[in-house]
């Protein structure tokens, strides 16, 4: 069996905590079940070898021509053409590369599964709501099965005319060795201090500097929470992602008309070791975003035990149980929202309690070895699969215990 996966990018990094994994995993799984897995992609940069093997997975990388990221390039049109594969998983949506890749697989009789990172915006655009209704949704029909990762993605689809049949539901899986105590490098606290980051008690933003993660909400939040907690501080990072300056000047000018500067620090480009550093030494996490396709910020707060105030919207109470394993509340409704951080900041019981909820509550349903058997479930009901090439072996490596190494090939 062969599985190739369509993506917009596969870097050598795929298995460092807070990168790609969500694209690394399956393939993962794939050769655990002894499958060929092959990846085509595009060179993201002139550093990108053109071909290589990262853990046995095969990446084939294409020049992406004069617009980067799509799909027009006759080598990456080529290669869908010519590449033999049991079933082909394309990842991305409204970009063409997608929607190229599962026109040609099912011209060439080919099994394929579509997974959009769809994100419903609150306003969409006519023109991109128009694309969904149309282009979209024929797509989307085209495929054998449709991956998301929530019932609220679900439900969207079929309010676009998606047929129900070919939804299913696969979320994304936690890594529960990223937070393992033992393989701590440094005290909790230390890069944080190092970066000049203090405040106590600290609330942590993990996402990108941009207006639909709605970080202006919980900054309107902050005069009541340091009117209780004069020391306290919100602390927004991210691991090197795109940002609007703009936003940026917008964030820090409400800021300082709510006279709360001194209260918000903004660190971007971030190493992992300070990420989970922040994780670690973090008091709550606020994730007030108003469109999010699933939320892995979600799932590393709860494996870190850090208890969690989101935003009740899109995908997120779908992961967040309210009033168990954090709050899911209108952040719209700044008193409301102001009461639910108050809350956790002022009782450490309740923070310990909802903290060890989450982290159960992670494992039991994010499991990776049980995710991925839902996942070549259908696999196996497309390719019409025997289930002795679903199993993986009886003995796993232990997740996060891979070497990813990479070599040029020849």
């Amino acid at each position: 069996m062969k599985l190739l996966q369509v993506v917009w990018n596969f870097p050598d990094t795929v298995m460092r905590p807070f990168d790609m994994y969500y694209f690394y995993w399956p393939m993962q799984e794939a050769r655990l079940r002894g499958w060929d897995a092959e990846v085509l992609t595009f060179q993201v940069n002139s550093q990108q070898p053109v071909e290589e093997f990262i853990d046995g997975i095969h990446i084939r990388r294409c020049p992406a021509g004069q617009r980067k990221g799509r799909p027009f390039s006759w080598p990456f049109m080529h290669a869908l053409l010519t590449t033999d594969a049991d079933i082909i998983h394309c990842h991305g949506y409204a970009e063409g590369r997608s929607e190229l890749a599962i026109l040609l697989a099912r011209l060439r009789g080919r099994p394929v599964i579509f997974t959009p990172h769809f994100h419903v915006y609150p306003k969409r655009r006519p023109l991109r709501e128009l694309y969904d209704r149309t282009v979209g949704r024929f797509f989307f029909n085209m495929s054998s099965r449709v991956i998301v990762f929530t019932h609220y993605t679900c439900q969207q689809l079929i309010a676009l005319g998606v047929r129900p049949q070919k939804l299913c539901i696969v979320p994304h899986v936690v890594r529960p060795d990223v937070f393992h105590e033992t393989d701590a490098e440094h005290e909790p606290g230390q890069l944080l201090l190092q970066a000049g980051v203090t405040g106590s008690p600290l609330i942590l933003g993990v996402g990108q500097l941009i207006e639909r993660k709605g970080w202006e909400f919980t900054v309107r939040c902050l005069p009541m929470i340091v009117t209780r907690f004069p020391e306290a501080k919100l602390l927004i990072i991210g691991p090197s992602q795109p940002a609007e300056p703009v936003f940026r000047q917008r964030l820090m000018a409400l800021a300082a008309e709510l006279g709360v500067s001194e209260h918000i620090q903004i660190l971007q480009d971030n190493t992992p070791a300070f990420i989970l550093d922040a994780y670690r030494s973090a008091t709550i996490l606020t994730h007030p975003s108003f469109v999010e396709s699933f939320g892995m910020v979600l799932l590393e707060a709860m494996i870190a035990k850090l208890p969690v105030v989101a935003h009740n919207g899109t995908g997120m109470p779908c992961i967040v149980d309210d009033q168990a394993s954090g709050f899911v509340v209108d952040v719209r409704d700044t008193e409301a929202y102001t009461q639910a951080l108050l809350a956790l900041l002022s009782d450490a019981q309740l923070r310990q309690r909802m903290g060890e909820e989450a982290w159960h509550q992670a494992l039991s349903r994010y499991n990776q070895q049980e995710i991925a058997a839902q996942l070549f479930a259908i696999y196996a009901e497309v390719t019409s699969t025997p289930g002795d090439l679903l199993r993986p072996p009886e003995v796993r490596p232990p997740i996060g215990t891979t070497v990813v190494h990479s070599a040029k090939h020849e």
